[in-house]
């Protein structure tokens, strides 16, 4: 079959399975790129190293950005997994109504509360300044104690 006016093949529409095996593939690089660079900031670059240490030419500030922006990528593939997925969700959340189906319900809902509430939380918290420098934590380098 060929479109009008031209003789290239109709081009079929991206299956939905096509698309939920590319979010899940952006999903699993930026979870492993999330978890490496954290790995990284924390022990390879830990807290106090600033512009001294470096892997691959960045220092521990631009590793912070990168994973920073591979969370923003990871969450945005979350949602789009979540976008895709929509209709199974909302039919399990709606389900048959049986017995003690409201006690699911009513989890559920306190759940979302309860991560919601800490996911805002730092929002709302105070900023505090402390007297010393560094941000490094008292007697703690590379995870191991100071003694």
């Amino acid at each position: 079959m060929t479109t009008p006016h031209t003789d290239r093949p109709a081009r079929r529409p991206v299956s939905r399975a096509s698309w939920n095996a590319l979010v899940d593939g952006i999903s699993f690089a930026a979870f492993v790129l999330l978890t490496s660079t954290g790995v990284l900031l924390r022990w390879t670059l830990p807290p106090g190293s600033g512009r001294r240490t470096t892997v691959f030419g960045l220092d521990r500030h631009e590793w912070g950005t990168l994973h920073f922006w591979m969370a923003i990528a990871l969450l945005a593939a979350l949602s789009l997994h979540l976008a895709l997925h929509w209709r199974f969700i909302a039919n399990v959340v709606r389900g048959r109504a049986r017995t003690g189906s409201w006690k699911r319900a009513a989890i559920g809902v306190f759940g979302l509360i309860a991560l919601l509430a800490l996911a805002l939380a730092p929002f709302f918290a105070p900023v505090e300044e402390s007297a010393r420098g560094g941000g490094e934590r008292r007697g703690m380098h590379r995870g191991m104690d100071a003694r």
